[in-house]
C-alpha cells in the first residue's frame, strides 16, 4: 500500500496564508480588526479541521494527512471553515452560539464558501486514531469494546450482544 506523505512546508505554509487571507477579508467585510490566529498541523483521525479553546488559548488544527489527499478541496473548504468558527468565538462568543449555527452560516456566505458541516472524503490509506481495545463475551461469540465503552462499563453501564441479546461480561484470559 502506498504511503502517504503528510504535508510539505511549502504547502504548510500556503494553508496559513490561506487563514490569513480569510482574517483579512473578514475584517475589510466587518469592518473590524482580528488577531491572527495560531495554526498547527497535529490533528489526527477523521476530521479534516478543528477549531480549538483551550483555557482562552484559540488555535486552528489541521489533519496534515487529510490536506495532502484533498489539498485544494481543504483549502476551499475547512480553511474558511475553521476560520468562521473562530470569528464566530470573537464576534458572539463560544457559548451563545451553536456550533453551525445562524451566524456561523452567514460568515461562510461572508467566504463565499460551501456551509457543508462535514466533507465526503475516501480517507482509506489515512492514518488514524488507534483505540486500544477489550475483550468482551457473551454466550455466543467474543467482543472487543473499545477503551471509551470499556470505562463506561467501569461506571456501571452495560452493553448487549445484538446477537443473543446477552449482556457482555470482561472475558477472562
Amino acid at each position: 500500500m502506498l504511503q502517504l506523505i503528510p504535508l510539505k512546508t511549502e504547502q504548510q505554509e500556503q494553508i496559513i496564508s490561506a487563514t490569513e487571507a480569510c482574517l483579512y477579508q473578514a475584517s475589510i467585510k466587518l469592518e473590524q480588526s482580528f488577531e491572527p490566529i495560531p495554526v498547527m498541523f497535529d490533528l489526527s483521525g477523521r476530521a479534516a479541521g478543528m477549531y480549538k479553546i483551550n483555557k482562552s488559548r484559540r488555535v486552528i488544527r489541521y489533519n496534515p494527512y487529510i490536506f495532502a489527499k484533498y489539498y485544494s478541496e481543504n483549502i476551499a473548504t475547512t480553511v474558511p471553515h475553521e476560520v468562521a468558527h473562530y470569528l464566530v468565538d470573537v464576534l458572539y462568543g463560544i457559548r451563545n452560539t451553536r456550533p453551525h449555527g445562524r451566524e456561523w452560516k452567514n460568515m461562510m456566505a461572508m467566504f463565499e464558501a460551501d456551509a457543508s458541516v462535514t466533507c465526503d472524503f475516501d480517507l482509506a490509506g489515512l492514518p488514524g486514531k488507534r483505540y486500544q481495545r477489550f475483550d468482551y463475551a457473551c454466550s455466543c461469540r467474543t467482543h472487543k469494546l473499545t477503551l471509551i465503552r470499556h470505562n463506561r462499563v467501569l461506571k456501571g453501564a452495560s452493553y448487549c450482544c445484538r446477537r443473543c441479546k446477552q449482556e457482555l461480561t470482561t472475558k477472562t484470559r
